[in-house]
């Protein structure tokens, strides 16, 4: 969408969400609180729980002064993020390998071989690490031994992440533009996606929803619903039971980031640079917050009392201005901006992981080459702790933290962790 037609999309007051009918939850069955309510101790998924709000719940943090305290060196870079759980960091590479490293020393417990490209993140339930391919399948992984328990093939890309919730395996498939564009086109994978769930114990099928362009987005899930996005610009909520649609609400573009839910609001962000708040049991909008920027592909970190997000801003050859990247803070309630930093980088594609003080975020950036990218430390007032630069791309890896010790993955074929 253009930046025009956004604007003419922000300023018209008759737009709303689409609302189906069927399956919404009676009043009350909604958390109206933050679901992480305790510090966590361990990260066992995309953004950190199911309900991906990227929160540690407590106060946790890296010191002023970070130290990498160990590297892991694959053969590809890492675009996917962390999950870390009873003492071991699982991670996915574009090397094709599944990874699981000893948390404390980075050690190699074992390393798992796909057929493809890993940008997904694993997640971890009950012994098992789950994780999503470029050939097409989704596996799962015996944590403790690195062996395969079962996979099953798809249709589509596996680019996003699965959550684990009640005995099923949500995940989105299909990704054949933009990132995609070129394993897609050489492969002849379909231009529409899946929302699938499946045993999680076997891999069989409890059902699948179809959408008509790519799902890249991870699920968010509730006792009530499954939240997830897709390309065609549609946030879906659906029965985690059944696959039954709830409802359904339009950002007018797409949606590569994964919805964080908390106080009863879904939170997603669009390819046209905006923030939308909705309603978890209705899909009506609450609030829309414009960055200005030229897309989001990263996902929201939700705290008690904010909503933050990095972005990509426009930069065009017409313009000799360089415009570079910002994390903002947006009230949870409103919307209201109460701050935007601005980074040396052109990119930021990773989603924040927040503490009741500090959020941690990576930069990237298009070539090997520009100006400076890594990893950002603020505080939650939008002052700058640290900054720690990284080679390659920079950081497209969305940090995990867990122990006061922050991992995440490089572009430069890298995992580290930092104390």
């Amino acid at each position: 969408m253009a930046n025009s037609n956004r604007r003419q999309f922000l300023a018209s007051l008759s737009t709303a969400a689409v609302a189906v009918a069927a399956g919404c939850q009676s009043p009350g069955t909604v958390r109206t609180e933050h679901p992480i309510s305790e510090p966590i101790t361990s990260w066992p998924t995309f953004r950190g729980s199911r309900y991906n709000t990227g929160y540690t719940g407590g106060p946790a943090a890296i010191g002023s002064s970070p130290s990498i305290t160990w590297t892991y060196e694959a053969d590809g870079p890492f675009w996917g993020s962390p999950v870390v759980v009873n003492g071991t960091v699982y991670i996915g590479s574009a090397d094709t390998s599944l990874y699981a490293l000893d948390a404390q020393t980075g050690t190699e417990e074992w390393a798992f071989s796909t057929q493809h490209r890993i940008e997904g993140t694993p997640a971890y339930h009950d012994g098992t690490v789950y994780v999503g391919s470029y050939d097409m399948h989704l596996y799962a992984v015996d944590a403790a031994a690195g062996t395969e328990q079962w996979s099953r093939a798809f249709d589509g890309l596996i680019r996003g992440s699965p959550t684990v919730w009640n005995g099923s395996v949500f995940i989105g498939v299909g990704c054949h533009n933009l990132a995609c564009a070129w394993y897609a086109d050489e492969t002849d994978v379909p231009e529409n996606g899946w929302i699938y769930s499946l045993d999680a114990a076997t891999g069989e099928m409890n059902w699948r929803y179809e959408v008509g362009t790519e799902v890249v987005s991870s699920p968010a899930v509730t006792d009530e619903s499954v939240y997830i996005g897709a390309s065609d610009g549609t946030l879906y909520a659906l029965t985690p039971t059944s696959g039954e649609v709830e409802w359904t609400y339009d950002t007018r573009d797409m949606i590569w980031s994964s919805p964080a839910i908390a106080y009863g609001t879904v939170y997603i962000t669009d390819w046209n640079g905006n923030v939308h708040a909705v309603d978890a049991e209705t899909g009506e909008r609450e609030w829309l917050a414009d960055t200005a920027g030229q897309y989001i592909s990263g996902s929201v970190a939700v705290d008690t009392e904010a909503v933050y997000v990095g972005h990509t801003p426009y930069n065009t050859l017409d313009d000799p201005t360089t415009n570079h990247a910002k994390i903002f803070r947006f009230d949870r309630t409103d919307g209201t901006e109460q701050w935007a930093f601005e980074t040396p980088a052109l990119e930021i594609g990773s989603s924040p992981v927040v503490t009741e003080e500090h959020l941690y975020v990576g930069s990237h950036r298009q070539t090997e080459e520009g100006d400076s990218v890594g990893v950002h430390a603020l505080t939650t007032d939008g002052d700058e702790e640290w900054f720690l630069e990284i080679g390659g791309r920079g950081v497209g890896s969305s940090p995990a933290l867990v122990d006061n010790c922050l991992y995440f993955g490089g572009t430069d074929a890298t995992v580290y962790a930092v104390e």
